[in-house]
């Protein structure tokens, strides 16, 4: 049992210990021991790159895990697009690093453990950027573990000779985050973390992963509850347009980039394929966070291969092929204003509309939510995406494993500071993490930023700890956090004052439920 905070034993500054994986020096301040750097599978360079990662052998020397390992290679941004994010400075294909902060300070020590994937569409971030350390939510009694993964091409380039060598192809980044469960697992216990109650969460495309996830038989048993932040799996098509996860498309597509490099799709080929220069797949996979211009045709996201993702999720949940959790999930008002930019005009409207849903449905949708005296291309548009590519897979895995029995907690993050209207992201994606990582946000409750950050990250950490992000004990302004019924769909909302109500939107939702996955049920 973890032991009383006042009383904790003080570590060295450089504790060491001894997991399985081999022996790690870490860093000890704030009273948390922080261990960065940690490699969880062998490089994927050279004959690996393409491959499924292959465990790394324990090492015996002390390895010094004070600073992190490399970041993915990645050109270009989401969250930050600036000259910054296209040099490759502090970037490898040698990137499979996790990091560790633990608030343990004996071996007997267990807390609970947050496994927390990165989002950038698949193609930027990492688990080593300031948003995401874990230092203050290690010090609220949990083990948190950031990661990293393969991204762009590297990660999810799927090819008929990489499929015909393997028996799957485009998921390599999928099969390193299950990787990292494995090794959390294996290891964890010499940090003082609990193998049996692990949380799996994620945000952006880290959420698509963590649902991904939940439906694949090769992550069973190694997540126990489950945090999906803006996102979902059954979304692709809204930021992937031409091959939306298909496996003959993905391959398709695929085919292209090695007719581009001059390079057969044969696996005769494949030796060209891993050589051409990492720097360069890392360029052709670059993406902005402008979704208002055409996307490229190389979108290089999960695929449906048959095993990681053994069939279509919107079919696997509907016959509830699922790996069961206790689920905690939710979206951001406005998720799509760091999506959707403001010269978006009636044709750009049109022309989104067209990649998103396909021609023929695409007319449906426009007639659905028209452009007329009341409403802009550019409102249309944000209220579309939003929906679309965030809002409505949530909820449809939020009622079928409410209906299955599981606890769902579901939520709205609609704090909107005036600082964000005056650049015109009012509530948007992502802008919910330095709230609940509680990093840039003082932490005294002296404010209303740092008490809505003092709720969030406090709610999250009594659901990683208890399954139930509820407070046992009141506080001033407590609201009831209410399970999600499919039927009555009660959320919570967090803004400076907290408050429940019914999912908004519920009609619009449920016509783009049917539009997109041809669901009749009403949402």
């Amino acid at each position: 049992m973890p032991n009383d905070k006042n009383n904790k034993t003080e570590l060295p500054r450089n504790p060491e210990l001894t997991p399985p994986c081999g022996p790690v020096k870490g860093q000890y301040r704030k009273g948390i021991s922080s261990y960065k750097g940690i490699p969880y599978a062998m490089p994927p360079l050279r004959e690996r790159r393409f491959k499924a990662p292959e465990p790394m052998p324990p090492w015996e020397y002390l390895r010094d895990c004070l600073k992190p390992g490399h970041t993915a290679l990645q050109m270009g941004g989401i969250l930050v697009d600036s000259p910054g994010t296209y040099q490759m400075e502090g970037k490898s294909e040698d990137c499979l690093f996790l990091n560790v902060w633990t608030p343990a300070t004996n071996p007997e020590e267990r807390y609970p453990v947050y496994v927390f994937i990165h989002g950038g569409a698949f193609a930027t971030g990492s688990g080593t950027e300031m948003m995401y350390d874990g230092t203050r939510m290690a010090q609220e009694g949990v083990v948190v573990v950031t990661i990293n993964y393969r991204l762009g091409a590297l990660g999810f380039l799927a090819t008929h000779g990489l499929y015909e060598e393997a028996g799957t192809t485009g998921n390599y980044g999928l099969l390193d985050q299950i990787q990292a469960l494995r090794w959390v697992q294996e290891n964890i216990e010499a940090f003082g973390g609990d193998p049996e109650q692990v949380t799996l969460g994620g945000e952006s495309a880290g959420a698509f992963s963590v649902t991904g996830l939940m439906l694949s038989p090769l992550a069973k048993g190694l997540f126990h509850q489950a945090i999906v932040e803006s996102g979902s799996i059954f979304s692709i098509a809204s930021f992937a347009p031409h091959n939306r996860g298909d496996l003959e498309k993905s391959m398709t597509n695929g085919q292209l980039l090695c007719e581009t490099f001059g390079t057969r799709d044969t696996t005769e080929d494949l030796y060209k394929l891993r050589r051409i220069p990492g720097d360069v797949l890392a360029a052709v996979s670059m993406v902005k966070s402008d979704q208002s211009v055409t996307p490229k045709a190389f979108c290089f996201w999960p695929v449906y291969d048959g095993v990681v993702l053994p069939k279509d999720p919107v079919k696997a949940l509907a016959q509830a092929e699922i790996n069961p959790v206790k689920l905690l999930l939710g979206y951001n008002t406005n998720e799509s204003s760091l999506f959707i930019k403001g010269h978006t005009n009636l044709g750009i409207y049109k022309m989104l509309c067209i990649e998103i849903f396909g021609p023929e449905k695409a007319t449906a949708v426009m007639e659905h939510f028209p452009v007329d005296d009341d409403h802009t291309p550019l409102e249309r548009m944000l209220e579309i995406y939003t929906h679309s590519a965030f809002v409505v897979g949530m909820v449809m895995m939020a009622k079928k494993y409410a209906s299955l029995g599981e606890d769902v907690f579901f939520y709205n993050f609609d704090y909107d500071p005036a600082i964000l209207k005056i650049v015109g992201l009012n509530t948007a994606h992502a802008m919910e993490l330095p709230f609940i990582f509680g990093n840039g946000i003082g932490q005294h409750r002296a404010t209303k930023i740092s008490n809505l950050s003092w709720i969030m990250q406090s709610s999250w950490v009594n659901f990683i700890k208890t399954g139930n992000p509820n407070f046992k004990e009141e506080y001033k302004g407590q609201v009831l956090w209410p399970k999600f019924d499919p039927e009555k769909k009660d959320i919570m909302v967090f803004d400076t004052h907290l408050s429940n109500k019914a999912l908004p939107y519920q009609e619009d939702l449920a016509f783009l439920e049917k539009i997109m996955f041809g669901n009749e049920e009403s949402v």
